[in-house]
């Protein structure tokens, strides 16, 4: 069977169990049937592989089915820590994983088949260390996130010293954060500056200046959105970008280049549905990350090297 279109969830779906949803979206699919598509790893949500039956879908996500399995979910041997102190880790978080569970997630049925960072990240600290956990595990802070389906550079708090003066820094947007991304088509240098809100008419987060002019969106909330991108590599019909955050708001990079008309290559939530099968991966990539150490004052600078995965033109 070949890959089935996207499906994009509209009402008559928000709400329902992937599990119903697939049989709503294929009339002849039967619950077991639609339980071994899920434990055989060919269902996606949002590019993301889910295997929880009991995930509620909400209008906008966007469910596939492919016709192979997709791989596993990055487990702890696939994170790489940078450097560690007893104040901090800075840590290269790799594609398809989560920074952070989100708390509605931590009841659900099947959660842990997709362990996240900060779930991982003791007991890697822990081997790097020369350390076996033998209680319970070290707690670690996140401070800032990078979305499940991109890769790159995290700085994660080992105490809550230095995660209240991380999040201090990262508030006043002193770090200096670059990624990388590829789009198709070519790019010019410049600023984007919007204003983000949970739903910008579409049932998307996005910016205010991007509304449908129905949109009765409350501006009110709204926050300021800044990035700053430069062309490196223009051939093949991509750009590779390098994209600097000013500011880090959810989904940012991937937003203000959709909306500019560039989404990012991979990019199933805000791209362009229907267009050429995406790459095996989001074309994002944190390569570098500069901040104050949270104790000392020293300013530290890491770069990470692009993943051979991640598509380059």
């Amino acid at each position: 069977m070949a890959d089935a279109p996207n499906k994009v969830v509209d009402d008559s779906l928000a709400g329902k169990t992937i599990l119903a949803a697939l049989r709503a979206l294929q009339g002849d699919l039967s619950w077991k049937a639609a339980r071994e598509l899920l434990a055989a790893r060919r269902v996606a949500v949002n590019g993301t592989m889910c295997q929880d039956e009991a995930r509620r879908l909400t209008p906008g996500d966007v469910v596939s089915v492919s016709d192979k399995s997709q791989p596993k979910s990055p487990q702890h041997t696939a994170l790489c820590i940078r450097y560690l102190d007893e104040h901090l880790v800075v840590v290269e978080k790799p594609a398809g994983m989560l920074t952070e569970r989100p708390a509605a997630e931590l009841k659900k049925s099947g959660a842990s088949q997709t362990p996240s960072l900060d779930e991982l990240l003791p007991r890697v600290i822990d081997e790097y260390s020369g350390r076996r956990l033998r209680h319970q595990k070290r707690a670690v802070f996140i401070v800032h996130r990078l979305d499940r389906d991109a890769s790159g550079l995290l700085v994660v708090a080992r105490t809550p010293e230095a995660r209240d003066r991380l999040i201090e820094q990262f508030a006043a947007r002193t770090p200096s954060r670059v990624y990388w991304a590829v789009v198709s088509g070519r790019v010019e240098a410049q600023t984007i500056r919007t204003h983000f809100v949970r739903d910008r008419g579409d049932r998307k987060r996005g910016s205010i200046e991007h509304q449908p002019e129905s949109s009765t969106t409350d501006r009110r909330d709204a926050q300021l959105a800044i990035t700053h991108i430069k062309p490196l590599v223009s051939r093949h019909g991509q750009t590779l970008l390098e994209c600097r955050l000013e500011t880090g708001r959810t989904n940012q990079i991937r937003i203000h280049l959709a909306e500019l008309g560039y989404p990012i290559l991979g990019d199933v939530k805000y791209g362009l549905l229907g267009s050429d099968r995406p790459p095996t991966r989001l074309a994002l990539h944190a390569i570098e990350l500069e901040f104050a150490h949270p104790l000392t004052g020293e300013r530290l600078w890491f770069q990470s090297e692009c993943p051979g995965e991640m598509p380059l033109p």
